[in-house]
């Protein structure tokens, strides 16, 4: 079962930021989670400094995850008449897709491709297309709009523990 937060999260949005402004921050995301990261190695990267918390490769895997449906979500958004988002439950992915091993320069570009994309694509929209509207499994009625700004505060809720975890294995930001 998603997190009800995210779902308040997902019908969130800053009315005052305007769609160009929006796409600027979501095209952003990849440098960001780039910049996070920068400079660790193999071992920092897939040890669990914080307790019971993932490791930073565990992080960007799941940030990567969470971009495909969003970008996917997005995109059929905008090409779609209401199409139906289903929610995703997060909790088995980094065992059962084996997180661990993967290769955090993949992961990293994963999220760079999908953000360039995608704000290709949001570059390109009328004003009108940013109120277009989908239907989510769990959050209801949700707009193109609601559903960029959700993927940029989901990247951005992930930074902190990123840098949490530099911090507690003594690595410089």
């Amino acid at each position: 079962m998603t997190d009800p937060t995210y779902l308040t999260g997902m019908q969130q949005d800053d009315p005052g930021t305007s769609a160009a402004g929006l796409t600027a921050a979501y095209a952003a995301g990849g440098d960001q989670l780039h910049h996070a990261v920068a400079g660790l190695a193999g071992d920092q990267l897939t040890a669990r400094p914080v307790a019971g918390k993932w490791s930073t490769l565990e992080v960007v895997a799941h940030v990567a995850d969470a971009e495909v449906y969003f970008a996917d979500r997005i995109l059929r958004a905008l090409a779609l008449d209401k199409p139906l988002l289903v929610g995703v439950d997060e909790g088995p992915y980094p065992e059962r897709l084996h997180y661990q091993q993967l290769h955090v320069a993949d992961e990293l570009a994963l999220v760079e491709a999908l953000r360039r994309r995608v704000a290709g694509v949001l570059r390109h929209q009328p004003a009108e297309a940013w109120q277009r509207s989908a239907v989510h499994t769990e959050a209801g009625l949700v707009t193109v709009r609601q559903l960029v700004f959700q993927a940029v505060r989901h990247l951005r809720h992930h930074l902190p523990f990123l840098a949490e975890k530099r911090t507690a294995l003594g690595v410089p930001a």
